[in-house]
């Protein structure tokens, strides 16, 4: 099918060159054939990739365990599960628990939350082990995936209203192994 593909790609533009001789007009569509092509299969990839292009799902009252985005974090709750790693970044810090990872603004609000344990499940029920089919059954088929090395496949869930991203991780493309919400 791809050799199918760029023997098209190849021998339209020689044929057109062959015709432009005889009729501008039909030389020039064979000619400009490969390069609509290539734009069209850009365009499609980008529209399928870009989260600007997915419907947007209400994200307004997830939470991670006892975590919600835009809540401040309190020293109390950085104790609740024993001991931790504080990173200071460029707008904020990272603290980061045995499966369990918050980054959080310089006025120290959650910005972003991350979860590989199986006890944590987020606010509508999705647990670390459940399928993708179950996520889908709980925030709906708008959402768009891509692969990002050592990580799998993430699927992406976003609300536009509050500036949320839901991010799904599998390895096999059936079971999630991360749950990452963020702010964007």
């Amino acid at each position: 099918m791809i050799l199918l593909l760029l023997g098209f790609i190849i021998l339209l533009p020689i044929l057109g060159l062959l015709l432009y001789k005889h009729s501008k007009l039909t030389g020039a569509i064979f000619i400009s054939f490969p390069l609509v092509l290539v734009v069209l299969l850009v365009g499609w990839w980008i529209v399928a990739t870009n989260h600007y292009f997915v419907y947007s799902t209400n994200l307004e009252n997830e939470s991670i365990g006892e975590y919600r985005l835009h809540e401040t974090l309190r020293k109390d709750d950085l104790n609740r599960f024993g001991s931790y790693q504080k990173r200071e970044n460029d707008n904020g810090y990272s603290y980061d628990y045995k499966d369990l990872f918050l980054s959080t603004d310089s006025e120290n609000q959650i910005v972003s939350l991350s979860a590989k344990s199986q006890p944590i499940e987020t606010s509508s029920g999705l647990k670390i082990g459940d399928t993708i089919e179950r996520a889908k059954l709980i925030y709906g088929d708008h959402y768009y995936s891509y692969r990002e090395m050592g990580l799998g496949k993430g699927w992406v869930y976003v609300d536009r209203n509050n500036k949320y991203m839901l991010t799904l991780w599998t390895k096999d493309d059936q079971t999630v192994e991360n749950i990452w919400l963020s702010v964007y």
